[in-house]
């Protein structure tokens, strides 16, 4: 995340933009992969200014060890948590969870990524032996990423953004 910005950043929120540089190294020489989904990983994806002002709402800091990543091209937030909590944004309007058997972009660890996936957020190395997506897949998957946002005060946050933007 700290390619994103000179100095630290005092919210998500301040994220939204990038600097010409950036956006630059963006455009032209990022690098990721195809992770598919399971292993114990699902991501939210969410609208990208509605969802770093819900990071915002958690108070996180702006720094690596959350797994989040932005996708500038469709203007989304992908906050990569524990599965089997999908219900929690079943109403939850302009969100999509995406589960096993579904596939995501990922940045390259290190790596700045691209304009449809960049890092905000570098996730927290995993401890343990990096699971395995299934018995017929030994390729990337989420399940290899730690996670650092609990999906319920994830949800909960979402929903504490919204109701701070009607009262607005």
């Amino acid at each position: 995340m700290a390619q994103f910005q000179k100095s630290l950043t005092p919210s998500w929120g301040a994220l939204l933009t990038t600097d010409s540089e950036t956006e630059s190294r963006l455009h032209t020489g990022g690098r990721g992969y195809l992770a598919r989904c399971g292993a114990g990983r699902d991501a939210v994806v969410m609208p990208l200014e509605r969802g770093l002002a819900v990071l915002d709402v958690l108070e996180l800091p702006v720094q690596d060890g959350y797994a989040v990543i932005a996708d500038r091209l469709r203007q989304e937030l992908i906050v990569v948590v524990d599965d089997g909590w999908a219900h929690l944004w079943e109403d939850a309007d302009g969100v999509r969870v995406l589960t096993a058997g579904s596939w995501l972009l990922v940045p390259a660890p290190g790596a700045d990524g691209t304009m449809a996936s960049s890092w905000l957020s570098q996730p927290p190395r995993p401890t343990a032996r990096e699971p395995m997506c299934d018995d017929e897949y030994d390729g990337p998957c989420l399940g290899r990423l730690g996670v650092g946002i609990d999906p319920r005060a994830l949800r909960e946050a979402f929903g504490a953004a919204d109701r701070t933007a009607v009262a607005s």
